[in-house]
């Protein structure tokens, strides 16, 4: 009986044990071996060429036709791969593959330094989501609400789980090429034992001749000695290239195989939010209804301020056309934020939903619109500063940012009658705006605006700064204004805002950084320079 009770007691304790395994989720270390194939060899040797080129090209400039030509690079030499290894992109796939193939090829084209960080990390974290969207891994298999886990699960957990894979793939590229293998050590130990034995003879024979010989190696050692920066350089992109081409190879290899990406799965995440609805319907009824009650009291009791600007004027008491506007911009940004947060936390904690419940329907909407008036009065006052005081990338920017947000608001009122991803649509739409801001050079448009402005007489002055902000962009409006005004003083900013452009231009000349923009600066410059 003892036995029988402690035999019991055993299959209890494993039964437990398992029903502990099957609830807890995996965390850090992916279990399931990693078996590599030919195409796995071949990409992570080909990974340790893009993460040279990354480091060398990428990692510390962010400019110029190196990070287009990486971009190329990149994108198809994983195309091929995944290819090979008989994945079929979905529409998602191709759409974030083309997001990265345009924002890539921008680089080459435009300076863009009034984007700058925004188009470097669009480019980053397009070209790490598409390869999670290319194999399928998203969540809920395509770009969802949950893209935060997804990004998180692209960035970190996928790499990092199979950080070693690399090194796996290579040795199996060596145990079916011993023999090629053997051949290639041989080759590079003969080198290491020869370069050995010249640093030892060499000092002597110059010693022991000072005719041609002594000439030949002293050339050579000049040589070298001047190469030491470049040597130093490219074995710091060696060292680098290391660890970025087994991050590289971690992602791309680990959603090939899947592996290491169990770590959120689709029903435990359902089920995990659905703990989080804890808010009863009463207190988001309260909650949205006061907020939007308070909304409504604050601007109806400031309508000449909050809609002056609509007809072109400012309110009283406000003189200065900067404070009005600013202040106006400021008060958008601290509502929006308030309300984009209010309505997450009340339909992702509330124990009801908004496709269920009419009430919490309403409330979403009247808060969205409230947001939209809010919007359109700030727009308007941006209006008024820019129609004063010229445009600049720190006002077009913001103006562009109220769009978007406006698009949302749109999006939270059209959820609340048919069913989508609101979170898809944001993403979706803003990426699209940034990858066409990066296509069309904003910084040659904002010179270009004042420019023409200045000349026709609807600007009182003509702001070099802001000539100074957008680099190599803002040459021929420059040119243009230096050859049509009868400022001395303008005409004298200007041509030192030249000089320093010519100076630029040509230290990044033939370098990975230089760029089409760059080259026609050149050009221009350089005529300029000869009359």
């Amino acid at each position: 009986m003892n036995g029988q009770s402690q035999d019991n007691n055993c299959s209890d304790l494993a039964a437990e044990q398992a029903v502990f395994r099957e609830s807890t989720p995996v965390m850090l270390h992916a279990q399931e071996p990693f078996k590599a194939d030919r195409q796995d060899g071949i990409f992570a040797l080909l990974a340790f060429i893009l993460g040279f080129y990354f480091a060398r090209w990428v990692l510390f400039s962010w400019q110029g036709w190196g990070v287009t030509l990486f971009t190329l690079g990149y994108c198809g030499i994983i195309t091929v791969y995944l290819l090979k290894k008989g994945v079929r992109f979905p529409q998602a796939g191709w759409f974030w593959l083309i997001i990265v193939l345009l924002t890539g090829i921008s680089f080459s084209l435009w300076a863009n330094n009034g984007l700058e960080p925004w188009r470097s990390l669009l480019l980053f974290c397009s070209a790490v989501y598409w390869i999670i969207c290319a194999t399928g891994l998203p969540i809920l298999g395509k770009t969802s609400n949950w893209i935060a886990i997804d990004g998180f699960n692209a960035l970190l957990v996928i790499p990092f789980r199979n950080f070693g894979c690399q090194y796996k793939s290579l040795a199996f590229l060596g145990r079916h090429k011993r023999a090629q293998g053997r051949q290639v050590f041989s080759i590079a130990l003969g080198l290491f034992l020869a370069f050995m034995v010249l640093g030892m003879v060499l000092p002597l024979l110059m010693e022991a001749d000072s005719g041609g010989f002594a000439k030949i190696t002293n050339g050579v050692a000049t040589y070298l000695h001047g190469a030491g920066k470049e040597i130093s350089e490219l074995l710091l992109y060696g060292i680098l290239a290391i660890p970025i081409a087994a991050y590289l190879f971690g992602l791309v290899a680990g959603c090939v195989h899947k592996r290491g990406c169990n770590l959120f799965k689709k029903d435990r995440t359902l089920k995990l939010i659905s703990h989080l609805r804890v808010l009863p319907a009463t207190t988001v009824y309260i909650l949205l209804g006061l907020l939007c009650a308070l909304y409504v009291v604050f601007i109806g009791s400031q309508v000449p301020y909050f809609f002056s600007a609509l007809i072109g004027e400012r309110p009283e008491g406000w003189q200065v056309y900067s404070e009005y506007a600013r202040s106006g911009f400021f008060e958008l940004c601290r509502i929006a934020a308030i309300n984009l947060i209010v309505l997450l936390a009340a339909n992702l904690l509330g124990q009801k939903q908004s496709r269920k419940d009419k009430a919490l329907k309403i409330f979403n909407s009247l808060l969205a619109i409230i947001t939209l008036v809010l919007i359109a009065t700030a727009l308007s006052k941006m209006a008024m500063y820019i129609g004063a005081y010229g445009l600049s990338m720190r006002r077009l920017l913001p103006c562009i940012f109220m769009v978007f947000l406006a698009i949302i608001c749109g999006g939270v009122i059209a959820l609340q009658k048919w069913s989508f991803s609101i979170t898809r649509m944001a993403v979706g739409v803003g990426v699209v705006m940034l990858c066409t801001l990066c296509l069309f050079d904003p910084d040659s448009f904002v010179a270009h605006y004042n420019a023409e402005r200045y000349l026709s007489g609807t600007l009182a002055s003509f702001d070099v700064e802001i000539l100074y902000r957008s680099g190599p962009a803002g040459v021929d409006s420059a040119l243009k204004v230096y050859g049509q005004t009868h400022d001395q003083a303008l005409q004298d900013e200007i041509k030192q805002y030249l000089h320093n452009q010519r100076q630029q231009a040509m230290h990044y000349y033939g370098q990975p950084r230089d760029s089409w923009q760059r080259t026609h600066a050149r050009q221009k410059i350089k005529e300029y320079f000869l009359k």
